[in-house]
């Protein structure tokens, strides 16, 4: 097959991607309102994500398992958003908490947090993923702290930004959420 032929079969493929893609949110919707109603905020659940991923590797052929996998991580995480966004939008009061030392002024440039997650693959780049999906950049990342028995990491994370900005709360919401021990410690 010669190169416009592969091509245009991509162009064929890409709609059909897009329509499954759309009735996925939707279905991300429904579970945030089906959260929302049973006053339930935690939406990230580790082990219903790797049975997932376990599932659907099924019959992957091994050579694309890899890239398949990152791709079904992509669409899980981009799920999360939209359902974390929703959630933030009608509990704004759960951001509040969040912030509750820290002062808020527009014009910010930056923000540094602390939070532990697992050691294991893809922990921090979900992260890294997700600074950068929200519109963000990440200045600085230090590691404090490698707890071997519970096989966790803690950082200190500087994200560039303004935390008066809605996007940024919502960052700031989905990572509390997805990590343990989330602190807010300064916004400057």
């Amino acid at each position: 097959m010669k190169l416009d032929q592969v091509r245009e079969k991509i162009d064929a493929i890409d709609p059909q991607i897009r329509s499954l893609l759309m009735e996925r949110l939707d279905c991300s919707k429904m579970v945030a309102e089906a959260k929302q109603e049973a006053g339930e905020i935690n939406i990230y659940r580790a082990d219903r994500e790797q049975a997932i991923l376990k599932k659907l590797s099924q019959g992957v052929p091994e050579d694309r398992l890899p890239e398949y996998l990152a791709v079904v991580r992509k669409i899980m995480e981009t799920s999360r958003m939209y359902q974390y966004g929703m959630l933030f939008d009608w509990n704004p009061q759960l951001f509040a908490k969040l912030a509750e030392n820290i002062e808020i002024r527009p014009g910010g440039t930056r923000v540094v947090v602390r939070l532990t997650r697992p050691d294991q693959p893809n922990a921090m780049s979900s992260i890294l993923n997700m600074v950068g999906d929200y519109g963000y950049n990440m200045q600085y990342m230090e590691l404090l702290h490698f707890n071997k028995p519970e096989k966790t990491v803690t950082f200190d994370l500087t994200i560039l930004g303004d935390l008066s900005e809605t996007n940024m709360q919502k960052l700031m919401f989905q990572l509390s959420k997805e990590s343990q021990d989330f602190q807010i410690l300064k916004n400057e």
